[in-house]
């Protein structure tokens, strides 16, 4: 913390001694570490929350319907950064939303602490998915803004942002081992709570810094993040948002009255995400401002859009079926300290902080000679579907039967694919977008990521920890599936093209 509190330096635009970042983007990454610290500490506890006895503190739900509810919050935090994108844009500008959607996540975090049963946990959660997708397009945004200013070289950019996806992985880490530990020694509550105070540390910190941030900035570059860049008419901008609030106190009440099950909660939202995505890919191929050549590249996307999807159907449920694992199955005792469940959701974080910089390595030694983005999603998804497969032995053999060097080894060969999947993915989202829709095109990648968030809140509401058979086939299907779309969607690509250079 040292470092933060060093004397900035003065001339006609300051700049402060954090590596002669911008002040702005020391604010931005504190505040998106402490929003993401929050998220996956509570996101590691959510699941045992839900299917928890009252007496252990929990609501009670069946395992299958705690895990399918995994997916549809998940992926309505994905949804909502259309939303923030909107607001950001057309309303209240990229600060002012950054602010918003930090306000909305201390104040969801606190009603998921503070309101039990069900009415709280729908409130809270929604609250925290629109927060979260309010902050996380707005940061990006005002750092962006901030760079576009920057004399500095692109490198020193690219540090900025590495700097800026650091503090998520170590957030990522850190988080379920804080929350993970609180819930086990004192209640989940407890744990709820501390992510609303980190939430609140990193509010504190953004005001703190905040006038000094836009204080720095040229006039140009302050406008751009405080107002809105394209607004509507105060009528429109009342309108489209009540009627927003209205759909979504409509589903907080569905959901608290029973009307939605967690199963149809994410067959709703897996339902409204592939309708976004069709219509979004239909618009933008049969619109005069698209090329015959960007109509092509929009169909070589399509199979990387499927295995994206079908990876990050695997991923989540990292959230909710193997956190049902690791609490029923793993043999969770080192030196005699049984560790909280929570914890081996740290796990992935950790392999991907460590294996990320080789493999960036390995392509820029490959260069041209690695191979083609379909391909690598394609081997992240049978890569990724192969850590399921490597449970299968242990599946249903009672308390305690898995070591964890086994769960690891799953949770790692995942890691290795998402390395191969993610980063690829965004690459190769704003490698096939048209020129006149390169910003629609972007929402593409995140709506991979929603679509396969709800597609594991639906999957895993058919596991079944009781049953070892259903276990092993759970496993032994999801890890087949992955392997037959990883390979159909490479072979598709390869066609897709070929046919396409003709």
């Amino acid at each position: 913390m040292h470092i933060m509190t060093h004397l900035e330096q003065r001339s006609t635009v300051h700049k402060s001694d954090f590596w002669h970042h911008p002040i702005a983007v020391r604010s931005i990454i504190s505040i998106e570490a402490w929003e993401r610290f929050s998220f996956y500490g509570m996101q590691a506890i959510l699941g045992y929350y839900l299917y928890y006895t009252a007496s252990n503190g929990g609501l009670g739900l069946a395992k299958p319907e705690a895990t399918a509810l995994i997916g549809p919050y998940g992926a309505l935090v994905y949804l909502c950064t259309f939303a923030g994108g909107w607001v950001g844009d057309r309303v209240l500008g990229a600060e002012k939303t950054l602010f918003l959607g930090a306000s909305l996540l201390v104040i969801g975090h606190l009603i998921l602490s503070l309101i039990h049963p069900i009415p709280g946990l729908a409130t809270g959660l929604t609250l925290i998915a629109l927060g979260s997708g309010f902050l996380k397009t707005a940061a990006i945004t005002v750092l962006g803004t901030v760079y576009r200013e920057d004399s500095h070289s692109d490198a020193h950019r690219e540090t900025g942002f590495q700097f800026f996806y650091l503090g998520i992985q170590v957030a990522a880490v850190a988080g379920p081992l804080l929350t993970g530990w609180l819930a086990l020694t004192y209640s989940f509550h407890v744990g709820f709570l501390a992510a609303a105070l980190l939430m609140i540390i990193g509010m504190g910190v953004y005001v703190a810094l905040r006038s000094r941030a836009l204080e720095e900035m040229s006039e140009q570059s302050r406008q751009c993040v405080q107002s809105p860049a394209h607004p509507v008419s105060r009528r429109t901008a009342l309108t489209i948002t009540s009627v927003g609030i209205l759909s979504l106190i409509v589903v907080v009440l569905a959901v608290t009255l029973g009307i939605f099950t967690a199963a149809s909660l994410a067959h709703f939202l897996l339902g409204i995400t592939i309708t976004a995505a069709v219509f979004l890919m239909v618009t933008m191929f049969r619109s005069p401002h698209t090329t015959r050549q960007e109509r092509h590249s929009i169909l070589n996307y399509i199979p990387i859009f499927c295995a994206s999807v079908a990876f990050w159907a695997i991923m989540n449920q990292t959230y909710g079926v193997l956190a049902v694992y690791s609490d029923v199955r793993l043999n969770r005792t080192i030196a005699g300290f049984e560790f909280p469940a929570a914890w081996t959701q740290s796990l992935n974080p950790i392999f991907v902080l460590t294996l990320s910089i080789p493999l960036a390595y390995l392509w820029a030694k490959l260069g041209s000679r690695g191979p083609t983005a379909a391909t690598k999603i394609s081997i992240g998804v049978i890569v990724g579907g192969s850590g399921f497969l490597v449970l299968i032995p242990f599946a249903g053999s009672g308390p305690n039967s898995t070591p964890l060097l086994v769960l690891a080894l799953s949770i790692l060969i995942t890691a290795i694919g998402e390395l191969f999947a993610g980063p690829i993915g965004m690459a190769a989202t704003a490698k096939h977008a048209p020129a006149a829709y390169r910003t629609q095109f972007s929402a593409l990648y995140f709506l991979t990521m929603s679509i396969g968030t709800a597609l594991a809140g639906s999957i895993s509401s058919y596991y079944d920890s009781e049953s070892a058979s259903a276990e092993r086939i759970y496993f032994f299907a999801c890890g087949s599936l992955a392997i037959c779309i990883g390979l159909c969607t490479w072979v598709a690509a390869h066609k897709l093209a070929r046919a396409t250079a003709q």
